[in-house]
């Protein structure tokens, strides 16, 4: 089954140094290599600031944009993993290991597996393409 786990930033320290930022993001690199080649991950990326984010509302039908996130917390979305895993356990397992650990909050949950209802079409063909 896989699960997507939401990387949440903000609510750790923000007083790393240059040279531990560089471990860091160098023990992530290398733990999605890992995984990945462990079949444990599908997808992963860090995602920029909530200063390049762009967000888009509806309104009455009506589209509006804004800059920057649309929310008044300090914690911001900054990267997610799509994780290969048998359950909720193996997976809370893969993602609370690693560099990240006690630095960021994590959201873990089960992808949606659905099937239009007249075709019998799925989503799978996305997961099945990474792997040809």
């Amino acid at each position: 089954m896989k699960y997507l786990c939401i990387v949440y930033a903000g609510s750790g320290p923000n007083t790393l140094s240059a040279t531990e930022q560089t471990a860091i993001k160098d023990g992530c690199i290398e733990q999605d290599h890992a995984l990945f080649q462990a079949g444990k991950l599908v997808l992963a990326s860090p995602l920029q600031g909530p200063e390049a984010a762009v967000s888009l509302h509806y309104r009455n039908g009506v589209a509006s944009r804004t800059d920057g996130p649309y929310a008044e917390t300090k914690e911001w979305i900054a990267g997610f993993m799509v994780i290969e895993a048998a359950d909720i356990e193996e997976a809370l397992a893969i993602a609370s290991e690693g560099p990240l650990e006690g630095l960021v909050d994590l959201e873990i949950r089960p992808l949606l597996d659905e099937q239009h209802s007249r075709t019998g079409m799925d989503r799978s063909i996305f997961f099945e393409r990474g792997r040809k």
